[in-house]
């Protein structure tokens, strides 16, 4: 995040952090609630118009809140959230906040309005984790509203019509748009993430590294470090942006063709500068699966984001924006020679199921990348697959995976992943419908794990009724809005007709040319960087997922020097005006978008 003073001009010229602004905080400061012991009213509210004042009346909970608690609730964003939510450099923001090893409040108006919404984004992700006594009235999953409450405000105040863009506001929309998203899809979570879009395609985040890809020599660690913060800013974009456009099953707003960044590293060299080379990642399918292969980096993360990837490629097929057959193929390809890396470089049953704490979050990526390819396995069987007798089942792969997942990490995992879960239930078709239900011990391992989930998160809790609803096979309560956010689990009111006659026709997926620069940045070695990897034909008909299926499990063991008898891998190859998010919600059927 929070780029130095430096980074702030080179974004857009203005030193936010040092501008007057006018911020909630700033005018109501001697009117908090009485646990809080300042007693005095900041001379900047006498500035303020009575719109803003009766604005910031309502937008100062966070600064009633004691230092010590603040204190707190950023040491669990780092040790909680940050691990599946990888925006902040923590050193800096340590820096630039904690003093004395104590968050350091100051005077309410020496905060900027993205700063606030910033802070105000962290304590509402993070309150869900805390004990201590403040919260001890609040559920724990609503001990974050007030929070993010304040955040929402401080986000819809106007800005001067010369500012633009920075990093710290785009990362504070991004915290704001996770809040949203992991109380339940809705339209204003929907909103915030293409807010967020339009503000990383502002910043030209979406294709950062196109002028970059031969630099890996880094003579100024700081430089790559602020490189580094943009780059997880735009894949936490692209995360959530993908997310709810699988979930709602609609067309995603970035377009993947375009994209020209590089995967993010760990949090452990990043946090100490050390510039490690990562690939910019390949949009299509054939050559994503490899990306990685040879990669210095090989944090659990990045091989996480190329599931991702796959996935959402899946549900693009579902949604039939891309049917033909060689497509089809290709992906299948794709999917079944990343799942045989992964099962080798990430074996469920050799993951560590007690280790330290610190290793959480690459214990929940594991198993969050195996969650990943079972939605885009069951995704595609549900859409242009035959189903085979003998095939493991999604209720065999899920309990698998829960039996190495270590309870105490779930909560720490992201959220979104939560949906996973409900991989049997996606895209219903007749078929599937009248099919026998999920085995009774299945079923009850999934709603556990939910539980978890739901322990911290709310939007857990609408998937444990929504499951239940499944099942029932009714209709939830919530009617058509429900049904919308959640499209995927609903089969479609009208269905688009296959167009089969596209079956021979040149790949549709991704015409068009990769620039020479990722070519060369993006090529595999073979082992050890000795030589180049070849690929041949899969050994199973290409296009056939679910005959790989038990092959794939049967592999998992399999030593890296048998592997070559199986499979064979080829390496060649004007916004400053905000729509109040008050005003935006499931019910809202007239809406101009053209406000944002």
């Amino acid at each position: 995040m929070l780029v130095q003073t430096s980074q702030q001009k080179r974004d857009d010229g203005t030193d936010e952090s040092r501008s007057t602004t006018r911020t909630p905080t700033s005018a109501l400061y001697g009117a908090l609630d009485t646990r809080n012991d300042v007693g005095s009213t900041s001379p900047a509210s006498s500035h303020l118009s009575s719109r803003d004042g009766d604005r910031c009346r309502n937008a100062c909970y966070w600064l009633a809140v004691p230092e010590h608690v603040l204190t707190d609730l950023i040491h669990i964003f780092f040790d909680k959230v940050q691990a599946w939510l990888p925006l902040l450099h923590r050193p800096r923001f340590f820096d630039r906040y904690i003093k004395n090893g104590v968050f350091d409040k100051r005077s309410p108006q020496s905060f900027s309005d993205t700063e606030s919404m910033l802070l105000c984004g962290m304590f509402a992700l993070a309150a869900r984790h805390s004990l201590n006594p403040w919260f001890q009235d609040i559920p724990a999953p609503d001990r974050g509203k007030s929070f993010a409450d304040d955040a929402s405000r401080y986000y819809e105040m106007p800005r001067p019509p010369d500012q633009g863009p920075t990093l710290e506001y785009l990362q504070g929309c991004i915290l704001l748009a996770y809040y949203q998203y992991s109380s339940g899809p809705s339209h204003r979570a929907w909103i915030l993430a293409g807010v967020c879009v339009r503000l990383a395609y502002d910043l030209n985040l979406c294709n950062m590294d196109e002028q970059q890809q031969q630099q890996d020599n880094w003579e100024d660690s700081k430089d790559w470090s602020y490189l580094e913060e943009q780059r997880r800013a735009f894949w936490l974009v692209w995360e959530v942006d993908t997310f709810g456009s699988v979930m709602s099953r609609r067309p995603s707003s970035i377009n993947r063709s375009m994209m020209a960044v590089r995967l993010p590293v760990s949090d452990a060299a990043w946090f100490v500068d050390r510039p490690v080379k990562s690939p910019v990642i390949d949009p299509r399918p054939s050559e994503a699966w490899k990306i990685l292969l040879e990669s210095p980096n090989q944090d659990e993360r990045a091989w996480f984001l190329v599931a991702n990837l796959l996935m959402s490629v899946a549900s693009e097929f579902a949604a039939d924006r891309h049917t033909c057959q060689r497509d089809k193929d290709e992906l299948v390809d794709a999917i079944t020679c990343f799942s045989l890396i992964i099962s080798q470089r990430f074996n469920l049953e050799t993951l560590e199921f007690s280790s330290p704490s610190n290793d959480a979050a690459r214990h929940n990526w594991v198993i969050g990348t195996h969650l990943m390819l079972i939605c885009a396995r069951a995704t595609i069987q549900a859409s242009f697959t035959t189903q085979r007798p003998g095939m493991l089942s999604l209720p065999r792969h899920l309990s698998r995976i829960f039996y190495q997942w270590n309870p105490e990490y779930i909560t720490s995992s992201s959220p979104f992943l939560a949906c996973c879960l409900l991989s049997d239930r996606a895209y219903p078709s007749e078929e599937t419908l009248q099919a026998p239900d999920t085995p009774y011990h299945s079923s009850e391992m999934v709603n556990l794990v939910l539980s978890h989930y739901a322990s911290v998160w709310k939007l857990a809790s609408v998937l444990l009724d929504l499951r239940a609803s499944l099942i029932r096979r009714d209709h939830p309560s919530a009617g058509a809005s429900f049904e919308q956010r959640f499209a995927l689990y609903f089969p479609s009111r009208v269905s688009p007709g296959r167009y089969s006659n596209h079956k021979d026709e040149e790949s549709a997926l991704m015409r068009g040319s990769v620039g020479e620069g990722t070519k060369g940045d993006n090529r595999v070695l073979g082992e050890n960087g000795s030589g180049r990897v070849e690929l041949r034909q899969l050994s199973q008909p290409s296009g056939e997922l679910e005959a790989a299926e038990v092959t794939m499990v049967e592999l998992s063991n399999v030593p890296s020097r048998e592997l070559s008898k199986f499979v064979h891998l080829d390496g060649q190859s004007d916004w400053n005006t905000r729509l109040s998010l008050d005003y935006v919600d499931d019910d809202t059927q007239q809406f101009d978008y053209l406000q944002l």
